[in-house]
């Protein structure tokens, strides 16, 4: 049996993460300032969320350069980047944040990287020119941030979608595609990018509620279809109540219901997002509110066991996990049973939630921590 006082280590250390820490640099994009487009009001929503972010005005813009853009966001002594410091870019500021990544000490790895509207050369502009001074380290970069997400446009009068599709090949990530949004500015899509709610949500991850996972759970039921949920809804449904936001739903659901499942969501306005390490047995579904569906894909053996991916790869739901019960609301759904969603969130460099989910599992089931959660 677990003791109390590992329960409250760890409390406080997540609040020591949590308090303050938080932070958001954004970068704007050539002969930008920080006072165009969406950059005011995502730093606003940004700060009432909890966040300490920085928004400046970049040095001779109308010509970015790597060196010089670095050498002011490094001065900044009141802004420290670091681990719990997210990086939000749009246009050649996206290109900014690999220069300032490269920059960083090895040792220094941001939280996540938002890139909208991103480009891999000068586009046959002049001004640009001094963005590539020297070829991006992709190898080295790709490494200094834990989460990566390419928003792109299909008609961006600029940035050609083959261009961050290159550079989601070169770092890996999300790339995240929206149809008929220009260069995501109000010069190209007009006033409606004073604001940027699908940014917004994608960075806080508030987007999928109760009444989402109940009516997605309510309409596989009626098709028959069975899911399993797993994932930050998964261990809300054992606890039977929302402890915190989310911004997907992660389903575990047998490889014959793939095609239901999908098809549903495609009615619903959603397309399989790009991922560097897509699979059949895993993929994504979202949307253009910045709402996710995380796809596990079985096929149970004789004996109840869900075999994910391969055979031969030894991966699977033991059907010991697949018997979870709980609760969303009122509504009664199958999820993965508690010590099964404990042992899941372990082998990958934890995040603040998956402390806060372990212990809150852990402390309502008397399951004894494994020892990375021991040693915050």
């Amino acid at each position: 049996m677990y003791k109390a006082t590992w329960f409250l280590q760890i409390l406080n250390s997540i609040r020591s993460i949590m308090v303050g820490m938080k932070k958001a640099l954004i970068l704007h994009g050539t002969s930008g300032s920080s006072k165009e487009n969406w950059f005011p009001w995502l730093k606003q929503k940004l700060e009432s969320h909890g966040y300490q972010v920085w928004c400046p005005d970049l040095p001779q813009a109308e010509k970015p350069n790597i060196e010089r853009y670095n050498k002011f966001i490094l001065d900044n002594k009141s802004f420290k980047v670091d681990r719990d410091t997210i990086l939000i870019g749009h246009s050649s500021g996206a290109l900014a944040i690999f220069g300032l990544l490269e920059t960083l000490p090895k040792t220094i790895s941001v939280q996540a990287c938002y890139l909208v509207g991103s480009f891999k050369n000068d586009l046959g502009w002049d001004a640009l020119n001094e963005l590539f001074l020297k070829p991006f380290d992709f190898n080295q970069i790709k490494h200094k941030s834990r989460l990566w997400y390419f928003i792109h446009s299909d008609n961006d009068p600029y940035c050609p979608l083959e261009q961050a599709q290159h550079l989601h090949q070169q770092i890996g990530g999300d790339l995240l595609v929206l149809p008929g949004q220009y260069h995501f500015s109000v010069s190209t899509a007009g006033e409606k990018y004073r604001q940027f709610p699908y940014l917004y949500h994608l960075i806080v991850g508030n987007t999928i509620t109760s009444d989402d996972v109940i009516n997605l759970y309510t309409f596989m039921e009626q098709k028959s279809v069975q899911l399993w949920i797993d994932g930050g809804w998964g261990v809300d449904a054992l606890l039977e109540k929302q402890t915190r936001p989310h911004g997907d739903i992660d389903v575990v659901i047998q490889k014959k219901d793939v095609k239901k499942l999908v098809n549903f969501l495609k009615s619903q306005g959603y397309s399989e997002i790009q991922r560097s390490d897509s699979s059949p047995h895993n993929f994504i579904m979202g949307n253009s509110e910045a709402q996710f569906v995380d796809f596990h894909v079985i096929k149970l053996d004789e004996h109840g066991n869900g075999v994910y991916g391969v055979k031969e790869d030894g991966l699977m739901y033991p059907a010991e996990a697949l018997s979870g019960t709980g609760m969303i609301k009122c509504k009664a759904v199958r999820c993965i049973s508690p010590r099964w969603i404990v042992k899941f969130h372990t082998g990958y460099e934890l995040r603040d939630k998956d402390f806060h989910d372990v212990l809150a599992i852990c402390k309502k089931f008397a399951i004894e921590m494994s020892e990375e959660y021991r040693k915050v």
